[in-house]
């Protein structure tokens, strides 16, 4: 069997010589690639170690600061709410005004002439700046009613929607009494 291949091959002397010399550095270039390739997988593994773990750290970190944040929102809005509060209690407290001055100030204005028949003064309990107040004077007119705003306008009090009605010997006045700071 060996002498009918070999007859069926023909002689071909000479047709290539060998590899030249630069191609004997092919398998060293595969080498030192398969040992680059190496190298930079474990490069890469150990960059992906280290980024998991400073990715936790950045989690907690960030949870840590996410807690302190809502930490201080919530003694932030703790605060606005006292806050808050604390103006509309000013406000009241500010708009509740004692009275008094009002009433001995209304006392002293009326004439030798002119009573008070009536007095009456409602606060509003939403907005107790504002006084709602009816007076009811025998005697005096027009005259005292002017009189009588002048020195309420002294206590630093407006009116405000003002109505009267003048009857034969009496005069009734109702107005919102406003108190404004004017310093």
């Amino acid at each position: 069997m060996d002498n009918i291949i070999h007859d069926l091959k023909t002689q071909r002397q000479g047709v290539s010589g060998g590899l030249p010399g630069a191609y004997k550095i092919i398998p060293i270039a595969f080498y030192a690639g398969v040992v680059f390739s190496l190298a930079l997988s474990l490069f890469f593994y150990l960059s992906i170690r280290e980024y998991k773990s400073k990715k936790l750290q950045w989690e907690m970190q960030t949870s840590q600061a996410k807690s302190a944040q809502n930490k201080f929102l919530t003694s932030h809005q703790e605060i606005v709410d006292l806050t808050e509060k604390a103006q509309g209690l000013a406000g009241w407290l500010e708009g509740a005004r004692p009275l008094q001055p009002v009433t001995t100030a209304i006392g002293r204005s009326m004439s030798e002439d002119s009573t008070i028949a009536e007095l009456a003064f409602d606060r509003n309990p939403e907005i107790p700046a504002h006084t709602f107040m009816q007076l009811k004077i025998n005697g005096g007119g027009t005259d005292q009613i002017e009189s009588t705003l002048a020195s309420i306008n002294a206590l630093n009090y407006q009116t405000y929607s003002a109505q009267q009605v003048k009857a034969t010997n009496a005069t009734d006045f109702q107005a919102t009494l406003i108190y404004s700071d004017r310093k």
